[in-house]
């Protein structure tokens, strides 16, 4: 019988680990479908438009990137750790994303407005600089939104189809603009990309409602400070990967950003895979942190260690041969930034270590700990990176963007050993 049973568990692991594999498999192919979809639109817009608009445009868009995980406080990711645990009460958590993306848009759109035009000094006018920092973050919040509800509800191969579309729309919008129409003018293309997001952040808000019902106006205040913990986290780990353009902005010329600018964006395609494996595994660590604590929720880390290094080590040689041969595609003028990304992919495993540290935090109830860390972490990243481009431009940035995720990585392994449980302050999860 002993036999028996051993053997019956051992088909049922076996069975479970092909499902793992046939969903990641599924999950991966409209995201790389997507890779190849955003690299072209990349392709097109920086082509079209040349190195020097495209070293301004690049450099709003890291604005845009990071002023986005500032809406919603958060409430997406209240979302997913709500439906995991209570999947009845999605119309409620829905309302309050709603709710709080509404009343924080605004403010968020402004104050990256100051940013871009008062601090960077952007020589385009006040209303263009709007018209990109306001559509980007629309369309990133409606997107990422959408896409965090199919994670919340375990369809991360409809999420992964978000993700392909929202890029193939883009690719459209360039395509009629750049190509059909034959235009390169960067004030024109801002209008363009615009409306695209507009009309496409309605389409999305339809269908989540289609999908999964309408949502339920409630704001759920006693939520409010572990939903701004999630978007501290979340905007800390946006602003490590966008403050490099940024900071290049106030020490170096248009061409300089838009050739750090370009690699960086291919370095961003190289992200797609780690996100596919830690939206497979985000809501895990809330079940495993919720029953067993930091310990559980730390062995479940380290049980995805091995996929995620293993993911970050392909996504960094994929970044590197992309880099190659990207100025075939972009031009001679981006001749240089074969080194720049063949560098800066080596920071891809480094940021593959540190996902499942911090979703062990996150997962056993210290939200609070890993958004301290993450916040401090992007401050630490400002100074180290405006040093590094301030002392060797461009070279002495690469440097202390690597440094800076190494150090982060340790950062968080080391947190996620030390920390231990308390009792009374622990969230357990239903039984």
């Amino acid at each position: 019988m002993s036999g028996l049973r051993s053997r019956a568990g051992a088909f049922a692991r076996h069975l479970e680990a092909r499902f793992r594999i046939v969903t990641f498999a599924g999950t991966l192919v409209p995201t790389v479908s997507a890779l190849g979809v955003q690299l072209v639109a990349f392709a097109l817009t920086a082509r079209g438009l040349g190195l020097e608009a495209f070293g301004i445009y690049t450099a709003l868009l890291a604005v845009s990137a990071l002023s986005v995980e500032l809406v919603g406080l958060g409430g997406a990711d209240l979302l997913v750790r709500g439906v995991a645990r209570e999947p009845e009460r999605f119309a409620s958590y829905f309302g309050n994303l709603l709710i709080l993306t509404g009343l924080t848009l605004p403010l968020v759109v402004l104050g990256g407005v100051w940013v871009a035009h008062g601090v960077m000094e952007s020589p385009l006018p006040v209303l263009f600089v709007a018209l990109v920092i306001g559509g980007e973050i629309l369309i990133g919040r409606a997107a990422a939104s959408l896409e965090l509800v199919m994670v919340a509800h375990r369809q991360t191969v409809r999420a992964g189809a978000v993700r392909f579309t929202t890029a193939f729309v883009r690719l459209l919008a360039a395509a009629i603009f750049f190509a059909a129409l034959g235009r390169s003018d960067l004030e024109g293309w801002i209008e363009v990309a615009f409306l695209q997001s507009v009309i496409t952040t309605a389409l999305y808000l339809a269908l989540s409602i289609r999908l999964y019902g309408r949502p339920r106006a409630v704001l759920l205040t006693r939520d409010l400070w572990t939903g701004l913990s999630f978007c501290l986290n979340q905007a800390s780990r946006s602003s490590q990967g966008s403050l490099d353009r940024i900071v290049l902005s106030r020490f170096a010329d248009a061409a300089s950003v838009g050739i750090y600018g370009a690699a960086s964006r291919v370095l961003t395609l190289g992200l797609f895979p780690l996100q596919v494996v830690t939206r497979m595994t985000y809501p895990n660590f809330f079940v495993h942190g919720g029953r067993g604590g930091i310990a559980a929720s730390r062995r479940y880390a380290l049980s995805v260690v091995p996929v995620m290094l293993g993911v970050g080590l392909a996504a960094c040689g994929a970044v590197s041969l992309a880099g190659f041969l990207a100025p075939a595609v972009l031009g001679r003028d981006f001749e240089s930034m074969v080194g720049v990304t063949a560098a800066l992919s080596f920071s891809l495993p480094l940021m593959a270590l540190q996902y499942p540290a911090a979703d062990a935090l996150t997962g056993a109830g210290y939200q609070g700990l890993r958004a301290v860390l993450s916040v401090t972490a992007a401050f630490g990243f400002g100074i180290i990176m405006a040093f590094g481009a301030r002392l060797d431009g461009i070279e002495g940035l690469v440097i202390a963007f690597l440094s800076c995720h190494a150090l982060f990585a340790a950062v968080l392994w080391t947190a996620a050993f030390r920390v231990r449980d308390r009792p009374e302050g622990r969230e357990m999860a239903p039984a």
